[in-house]
């Protein structure tokens, strides 16, 4: 089985920080304020945006379930012989393209609220993946 792992440099150690309290830093312009993706480093306006704590909720794209590669069982669906991948777009406004867990395939319809999670496959890093349940527990 192929294996994903996340690995941590200087530029990406504040995502990685926070991710270990499970919590999804995005980018920030604070001349502007428009939200960016994680791996943004300046605004449209050339100002270098800075680390912000997200709200880690969002809404459904688009998605696909990929029949043939799982990189690592955590990504798995439940039957464990498919992955979904979608984009989320999060309430501050960047898209994400990530993997779904904890998912029933057959559930997902466009604009469904997603829930940041934080896994750490094949032991490396943890990454932000969404769920359309809750950490709390409820949906």
């Amino acid at each position: 089985m192929p294996s994903f792992v996340a690995q941590r440099d200087e530029r990406s150690a504040p995502f990685f920080d926070a991710a270990e309290r499970n919590i999804l830093l995005l980018k920030r312009c604070p001349r502007c304020e428009k939200w960016f993706e994680p791996d943004w480093r300046t605004c449209d306006d050339g100002t270098e945006t800075d680390w912000r704590e997200s709200s880690g909720h969002g809404a459904l794209v688009t998605w696909t379930v990929d029949h043939t590669t799982v990189l690592d069982p955590i990504f798995a669906t439940t039957d464990g012989t498919r992955t979904l991948i979608g984009m989320v777009e999060l309430d501050e406004g960047p898209w994400l393209q990530t993997a779904i867990i904890d998912t029933d395939p057959e559930s997902l319809v466009a604009g469904a609220d997603m829930y940041v999670r934080f896994v750490r496959p094949s032991g490396g890093e943890p990454i932000p993946v969404f769920s359309n349940r809750s950490i709390l527990g409820t949906d």
